[in-house]
């Protein structure tokens, strides 16, 4: 990346920073107005909790209100249900119930056992009727203290109420309670709730106990049915704190579909276990967020493109005659020496555009005179080549001369061995068993000399036959390559002890001869080579042919050796049979690469290009002792 980004021109350099500038700059303001939008969403959700909490303390002044009014009430009369005179107790209580409003639903005087001695409206409870049964009345008769009741129906119009419920204490004593009916769809509940829930088309505000029942909503919902956030609300209400958070819609309703996500603040009642929860649709919540959010974005795209779109039309403006002299260096450099330079005016460049220009009128004088001795060099260079071609042409042809008299001779000595000496020695390993069948009995010892006579004779022609096997082997010329190579390992290597495997791959069955012999010459060198220096155990030869080319590989896993400590050392003879390897490969048009090292064997290899193949490719072939 950095190579690509060092390639680059002037223009596009400078293109690539100042767009680079303008994208970080583009980011820091967008992480900055992000910033700001998020603090808008804070302040945006502490004023819901703020809404939360204020109608929250409404509904809790309505309670204290309530406990106020009972209170008050036993101060302007005794409440003793024991009292035969009770008018100042009824007078008091339809005072209260019509002087507030709060009560509407109704007020009960009941004595130290939970049994109803007043109540209003008439009707409410009959006298002496035992409420003792209700949960809020058992409360407040165990503890003489001020009760909250749970929601429930009132008896005389079966409307949602809760209970208000105080002691009447007389000096310490006990003498019974005042139980007032607040209805949870008076005004003075409702009130707070709409007014809250004034945030928009989703807004709403609703009071909850905490099983998340509804008690007061302004959505509609049937009182002490499950709130459309009950989960919600059930955990808020057990925390006892004020929260804000996004949960999802658990109703089914018209318009407000179910897992839909609202914005909901709680704040929970001081006075009772309920509290109140103010919130509405998350997309409408945050719409003016969101409005500012895409405002501030358009905003910084214009401003950031269009001062972006100028910086670089003044850049490229400033470039431009840097780029004009670079092209024009660009000429020179390529070897456009004719084109004079036009110089950019004023400033430094114009004094680089006049020194490139002189720098072209002394290249170009140069290069005409260096034109001329190169003229004159590459002449005598041709001339050289010429006769070194000649001369390495002469001597590929006098060694290959050599060598093939070489053979040559090898071949005659081979006849003549075996059709002169040969015969004689047949001859006379002829005439010795014939002697020897002649001679009488008892002449034992003469018949022993001849036998000694005779196994000399077969030693001699044995010898001999070797001899003229080596020199010019028969399999080779019969045969081939590959029982050339196993006759050699049987009569070199084999009788050492040593495994030789031999593997053909796509090679031709007979490969031209000047080949072959190369091949059979540099394998009976290395053979030679392996029996007297490597103490190998195995040596493999593989042939096969690639890129038209034969190659040749004789691995074994003797010893080894140093091939840079060969010329010198004591093997001075192994390091010229390895040269002569080299140059039967040459006449081939070939080469020797040998890789060794002390305890690591030996590898030489053998590459010979053919021309073209004289029989069809045989299969592989594997000969292995």
């Amino acid at each position: 990346m950095r190579h690509r980004l060092l390639n680059l021109g002037l223009w596009p350099r400078m293109a690539l920073a100042i767009s680079v500038g303008f994208l970080a700059l583009f980011i820091a303001f967008a992480l900055l107005g992000e910033r700001v939008l998020r603090d808008s969403a804070s302040r945006l959700l502490e004023e819901r909790l703020v809404i939360a909490q204020m109608a929250a303390g409404r509904i809790d002044g309505v309670l204290e209100q309530a406990i106020s009014e009972l209170q008050q009430a036993r101060r302007f009369a005794d409440f003793n249900p024991t009292d035969s005179n009770l008018v100042p107790e009824v007078t008091m209580i339809a005072y209260t119930y019509g002087r507030v409003g709060l009560f509407a639903s109704g007020i009960a005087f009941l004595d130290a056992r939970g049994h109803v001695v007043l109540s209003h409206p008439p009707g409410l409870y009959p006298s002496g009727a035992d409420l003792s049964h209700l949960s809020h009345i058992a409360e407040a008769l165990t503890s003489h203290e001020v009760t909250v009741s749970e929601p429930f129906r009132d008896p005389l119009k079966n409307r949602p109420v809760v209970a208000i419920t105080v002691p009447v204490l007389d000096g310490g004593r006990f003498l019974g309670l005042l139980s007032g009916l607040i209805d949870l769809n008076s005004s003075a509940i409702t009130a707070p709730l709409e007014q809250a829930a004034a945030l928009g088309h989703t807004g709403h505000a609703i009071l909850v106990d905490g099983d998340g029942r509804v008690l007061a909503s302004t959505l509609g919902l049937p009182v002490l049915s499950p709130g459309e956030h009950a989960t919600f609300y059930r955990r808020a209400v057990s925390e006892g704190r004020p929260v804000v958070e996004t949960v999802p819609f658990e109703l089914d309703l018209s318009g407000e579909p179910q897992g839909h996500p609202h914005v909901m603040a709680f704040a929970p009642l001081r006075l009772a276990p309920w509290g109140v929860a103010v919130g509405g649709d998350v997309g409408e919540t945050f719409a003016s967020v969101i409005r500012l959010r895409i405002g501030l974005a358009l905003l910084s795209i214009a401003a950031l493109s269009c001062i972006w779109g100028a910086t670089l039309i003044g850049t490229r403006r400033l470039v431009r005659p840097v780029q004009r002299l670079t092209e024009a260096a660009q000429r020179i450099a390529s070897g456009d020496l004719d084109t004079p330079l036009q110089a950019p005016e004023g400033g430094e460049i114009e004094t680089m555009a006049a020194a490139l220009e002189r720098m072209r009128t002394l290249l170009l004088a140069n290069i005409e005179e260096l034109a001329s001795w190169n003229q004159t060099l590459e002449t005598r260079v041709a001339e050289r080549t010429e006769e070194l071609r000649r001369q390495q042409a002469l001597t590929r042809q006098l060694l290959r001369r050599a060598i093939t008299a070489q053979e040559e001779e090898r071949a005659r000595l081979s006849r003549e061995l075996h059709d002169e000496i040969g015969q004689t020695l047949t001859a006379v390993q002829l005439s010795l068993d014939g002697l020897a069948r002649a001679l009488p009995a008892e002449e034992a010892q003469t018949r022993e000399r001849l036998d000694r006579a005779r196994r000399l004779t077969e030693h001699a022609l044995a010898d001999l036959r070797r001899v003229i096997a080596a020199l010019r082997p028969g399999v080779l010329d019969q045969l081939g390559l590959l029982p050339a190579l196993s006759w050699i390992a049987d009569h070199t290597l084999r009788p050492l002890g040593m495994k030789v495997t031999i593997e053909s791959d796509g090679l031709p069955k007979r490969l031209p001869g000047e080949i072959e012999i190369v091949l059979f010459r540099i394998a009976q060198e290395a053979m030679s080579n392996v029996a007297r220096h490597s103490q190998a155990n195995h040596l493999h030869i593989r042939l096969h042919r690639a890129d038209g080319r034969i190659v040749m590989t004789l691995t074994d896993d003797g010893r080894g050796f140093d091939l840079s400590a060969l010329a010198d050392g004591p093997n001075h003879d192994r390091g010229l049979g390895l040269a002569g390897m080299q140059e039967r490969a040459s006449l081939a048009g070939g080469q020797v690469t040998i890789e060794s090292a002390p305890g690591q064997g030996t590898t030489v290899q053998v590459v010979i290009p053919i021309a073209e193949v004289v029989n069809e490719v045989g299969g592989q072939r594997e000969d292995s002792v």
